[in-house]
């Protein structure tokens, strides 16, 4: 499997889905609906995002499967890839005018259950991140590209992220985790956009990362950037709904 080939695909995927967000920016009055929670919305650049990012990875992998956010499942034919996408990672970031939202694209090989690239594009930050399976993972901003290393392992003062379940018992169970964990921590933080909390991770500008309820499409590219720069991760498939950057 070419990775390299498949990389570039992420790639062009994630940046023409942060286009199309950076396209709705300004529209003053911008549709949108509820998922069934409160403050669970989908908007129009949601939705206009995954088509584009749909759109160009079928241009270049024909064959293979995508699933997102907001469409159904495109099986593919005889997929051996499978891509998996969040359009826009943060959207009540994004509809209150916070920078803190990216676009996300992974891709899985099908016949290992390995996660093997992952790009994620956050526009406003004029940054990415990027890895692929054994090759590391590195982050573009300022025309510059750097290889991500994780935080140091010797800092004194640590800082922690997470996020919030917009399920009431869910979020009781999160507290509790939470006041057993910050102990360990000097701060908290959080941005609302669990890819780029993993990025900051991977790229040490956060030590770690915990959340409960977080869906695939919100993992799958930036947990591979995380462990390509050699950060310890569990994935929600692995421990009951909990993933976890840094641990």
């Amino acid at each position: 499997m070419n990775l390299a080939e498949l990389l570039a695909v992420a790639l062009e995927a994630a940046h023409v889905g942060a286009e199309t967000l950076t396209a709705f920016r300004n529209i003053a009055n911008l549709d949108f609906d509820l998922k069934g929670n409160i403050n669970d919305f989908v908007t129009e650049a949601d939705l206009a995002s995954e088509v584009a990012v749909r759109a160009a990875i079928r241009a270049a992998r024909p064959n293979d499967a995508i699933t997102g956010e907001e469409f159904a499942v495109d099986l593919g034919l005889d997929a051996k890839v499978r891509w998996s996408i969040d359009p826009l990672d943060g959207t009540i970031n994004y509809m209150r005018r916070l920078p803190f939202y990216a676009t996300s694209v992974g891709a899985q090989d099908l016949t290992t259950g390995e996660w093997i690239v992952g790009a994620v594009v956050a526009p406003e930050l004029k940054t990415v991140w990027f890895a692929s399976k054994g090759n590391g993972s590195f982050v573009e901003r300022d025309g510059r590209r750097t290889r991500l290393v994780g935080p140091p392992a010797d800092r004194e003062s640590k800082i922690l992220a997470t996020g919030f379940s917009y399920s009431p018992e869910i979020r009781v169970k999160q507290f509790e985790e939470l006041a057993k964990l910050m102990p360990a921590y000097q701060d908290l933080r959080r941005n609302g956009a669990a890819a780029i909390d993993m990025c900051h991770v991977a790229e040490g500008v956060l030590d770690a990362y915990f959340e409960r309820d977080i869906k695939e499409h919100d993992w799958a590219a930036a947990a591979l950037i995380a462990e390509e720069a050699g950060v310890s991760v569990v994935r929600p498939t692995e421990r009951g709904g909990l993933t976890a950057v840094g641990f």
